[in-house]
């Protein structure tokens, strides 16, 4: 028979792990607001007061949720408190009944909770302080008195839950050379950011959805929908209880500037690709393939939408904070065939665009030559303006423009280019050619083709087909137009 002893865990050494889970501020917030939306809360307000002094400072999370009564809130400040592998209720965000206290814990070391039901109100707190001094798990329950002087808490409505941090250690670094409250500004807007992401289907009012409202500071967070503008989706997918949709954004020539770089957000195109899962409509992991694919220039565009059911948590490993997931076995192959089929349609959008540098018929300015499997870039001798201004100079007069033209070809600035492509494609803006400039060389184009012996439909078939005036349509059916009435 096998003897067991108690090795009960040191209050003091475990408690500051649980704070080193890895929550960032607007991770933490999140953390908090799924219980407010499990709570069925439909108005959330974030205040956050920064002091002089650090320690003076406090962050509280109010909502008009259903609130708890006594024993339920002494049960949600225990450590564990909900069994991960239980099954939830369909709509609830939590996960192993850890979120409300790990989140807080890693950004304060003064966790106080007040929630309100049925006309009574109940407050405890976790003061880390109190458990490494006299290392008992204890929490303090407060009394009436002194819950009246919790901030903020004459704000709560007939229901509800206040969650106060106090004692921001984690928050800032005190050791920084920078200003305190620059950087405690920078994380409120980052939280903003996130937050307005995180919970965009809540804030938007989707169908089948309570709509929520989160205000930090007085200011309403605005939902940020990564899959705005995208057009029509591919088609939806069902694998088990997993609903898969593929997205294509718009490429920035299809699309505003401004709508260009909104949909492209904070970390920009390449690092906002692949998929977006969501939990319960909550999304908790975004630009990833799972490292079923690269990120690649190519596939930026290339956004996909994956719903899972609380029901799902255990295959899919998600972490206590709600950020880290991993597909199971099963589920990979079918991801790996949404990837080919969506990036090989980005791909597209852009090779469509570089197509007509090679295109048959097709007379431009640059053109592509391969040679054991590497690529260059040269300029076309054979387009007509480049051709007849070569053959107006002498023989010593051409060959020196050629070497020159040579120097221009060898030293395009490719890296530049693409870095440029890859991070700022909408600054990026050749020098324009003047209406009166294009019109000069259609001329000379027109008169040159004309003396090849080209009649002036065939003229006007290929004058659309050559750079510069290919990019110009408009002005090419205007220009032909033109001739043709002249010839008539």
């Amino acid at each position: 028979m096998t003897n067991y002893e108690s090795t009960l865990p040191n209050p003091k050494n475990l408690i500051h792990a649980l704070r080193d889970i890895g929550y960032s501020l607007e991770t933490a917030l999140a953390d908090i607001i799924d219980n407010s939306i499990a709570a069925q809360a439909s108005k959330i307000y974030i205040h956050i007061s920064l002091k002089d002094k650090i320690f003076d400072s406090y962050i509280t999370i109010l909502d008009n949720g259903l609130g708890m009564n006594e024993n339920e809130l002494k049960n949600a400040m225990s450590l564990g408190s909900f069994d991960p592998l239980l099954k939830r209720e369909d709509k609830d965000l939590g996960r192993f009944g850890l979120g409300l206290k790990t989140a807080s814990f890693s950004q304060a070391t003064k966790l106080t909770v007040v929630s309100k039901q049925d006309d009574m109100i109940n407050a405890r707190c976790w003061d880390l302080d109190h458990v490494s001094k006299t290392k008992k798990w204890e929490v303090a329950v407060y009394n009436q008195t002194q819950i009246e002087q919790i901030p903020r808490v004459g704000e709560l409505e007939q229901t509800g839950t206040l969650v106060l941090w106090e004692n921001l250690d984690r928050l800032i670094d005190l050791s920084g050379k920078r200003n305190i409250k620059d950087v405690f500004l920078e994380k409120i807007d980052s939280a903003r950011e996130h937050l307005g992401l995180v919970f965009h289907r809540y804030l938007a009012g989707e169908a089948g959805l309570k709509k929520l409202s989160i205000y930090i500071n007085g200011d309403l967070v605005i939902p940020f929908n990564p899959f705005e503008g995208a057009g029509k989706p591919f088609p939806e997918e069902t694998i088990g209880k997993i609903k898969i949709q593929a997205y294509l954004l718009p490429h920035q020539s299809k699309t505003a500037v401004e709508q260009y770089k909104k949909l492209g957000g904070k970390d920009g195109y390449m690092k906002s690709q692949g998929f977006y899962v969501y939990r319960n409509s909550r999304l908790m992991i975004h630009g990833t393939w799972f490292r079923l694919a690269k990120q690649t220039e190519a596939t930026k565009l290339a956004r996909v939408k994956i719903d899972l059911p609380n029901s799902e948590d255990f295959l899919w490993s998600i972490d206590v904070k709600k950020s880290r997931a991993t597909p199971p076995e099963l589920i990979k192959a079918e991801l790996k065939r949404t990837i080919e089929r969506i990036t090989a349609s980005s791909t597209r959008v852009y090779k469509s665009r570089g197509a007509r540098i090679s295109k048959k018929n097709y007379l431009p300015i640059w053109i592509e030559e391969h040679q054991h499997n590497e690529k260059n870039y040269r300029i076309n001798y054979e387009n007509p303006l480049i051709d007849s201004f070569l053959n107006s100079l002498d023989n010593e007069t051409t060959k020196r423009v050629k070497e020159i033209l040579t120097i221009v070809e060898s030293n395009l600035p490719l890296d530049t280019i693409f870095a440029d492509l890859a991070t700022e494609p909408e600054n990026i803006k050749q020098s324009s050619i003047s209406d009166e400039q294009l019109k000069n060389y259609a001329e000379q184009y027109w008169d040159i083709m004309l003396k090849m012996g080209n009649d002036n439909t065939a003229i006007a078939e290929q004058f659309k087909q050559t750079e510069p005036f290919s990019r110009f349509s408009d002005f090419c059916e205007s220009f032909i137009h033109f001739k043709f009435e002249l010839a008539r």
